[in-house]
């Protein structure tokens, strides 16, 4: 039991020093504890520090599906239950949004006038990408973030494994995992103030 107490205690440090981060399961229920306890493991084995931009997180299986707004919001799905490459992805993509808020520098009609510029084409609606043109735009950026981070987590090969099998979003991940669209991809970060530090 000593011994048990001293683990809970490191890891709890080592959580903290990470980031800071409140993560709280909104009704208590089982799959929310679960899903709460892997995204502090998560923070223990990586560090994620460099890639939160909001610290209130919420676990609710009310949610039907991940947000990032007004407060970052995990689900409960199954696939998240299962998986915590998935979870960890899906939570990096919110802490995204929260960074291109937060950091990028042009207006939103800017920025996304400006990626339309590069993808003119835009599939729109499920599963190809958001319902209208401007946040399907906007989740090209975003997207690209994730997996941007992701490679650095857990490999280029299993970053590209995970994004690739997602049933939703699929042409936004068929856009940004397409070599061809790399160097502009990483001249758009840095041209918004939202390129990740190599130091990351």
């Amino acid at each position: 039991m000593y011994i048990k107490r001293i683990v809970a205690i490191c890891l709890f440090c080592v959580f903290s020093a990470q980031a800071q981060v409140s993560i709280t399961a909104v009704n208590g229920s089982k799959d929310e504890i679960k899903i709460k306890s892997d995204l502090e493991s998560l923070h223990v084995k990586y560090n994620l520090a460099p890639w939160v931009y909001t610290e209130k997180i919420y676990v609710d299986d009310g949610a039907k599906t991940p947000h990032s707004h007004p407060v970052l919001t995990m689900s409960t799905q199954q696939e998240y239950l299962n998986s915590k490459v998935k979870l960890l992805s899906s939570y990096l993509h919110e802490q995204f949004h929260w960074h291109v808020i937060i950091n990028g520098k042009p207006t939103k009609k800017a920025f996304r006038a400006r990626i339309k510029t590069f993808f003119p084409n835009v599939k729109t609606g499920y599963p190809y990408g958001s319902k209208g043109e401007g946040s399907t735009l906007t989740h090209i950026v975003v997207c690209y973030l994730e997996y941007v981070a992701l490679t650095k987590l857990i490999g280029e090969e299993e970053a590209r494994e995970n994004l690739s099998t997602n049933g939703y979003y699929t042409w936004v991940y068929e856009t940004v995992l397409n070599p061809k669209n790399k160097q502009i991809l990483d001249n758009l970060l840095v041209e918004f103030g939202l390129a990740l530090s190599e130091n990351d």
